[in-house]
């Protein structure tokens, strides 16, 4: 199995830090990268939700986005209003 490498520099005070961290831990500097920056992936990939639809579901899901929005009052109060950058 093929395993890609990863190379950066970084200053000794960060280095050190990763370092302590590492020790704590109880793992080599890599294992403490790979784990820290997997679940930064992880976390950050989860911000961004994937919503997954059938061919129907996702035409009912367009039709709804491009349905006109009919007024009510609330829509129409907002529209009244003077906008912030006029006040």
């Amino acid at each position: 199995m093929f395993m890609a490498q990863v190379n950066f520099r970084m200053k000794d005070d960060r280095l050190a830090l990763i370092d302590r961290a590492a020790a704590i831990r109880g793992v080599t500097r890599t294992e403490f990268v790979l784990r820290s920056s997997e679940a930064a992936a992880i976390e950050t990939l989860n911000e961004r939700p994937v919503i997954a639809l059938d061919a129907e579901a996702y035409s009912s899901f367009v039709a709804a986005l491009d349905a006109p929005v009919e007024p009510n009052n609330r829509l129409r109060e907002l529209f009244g209003r003077q906008p912030l950058w006029e006040r």
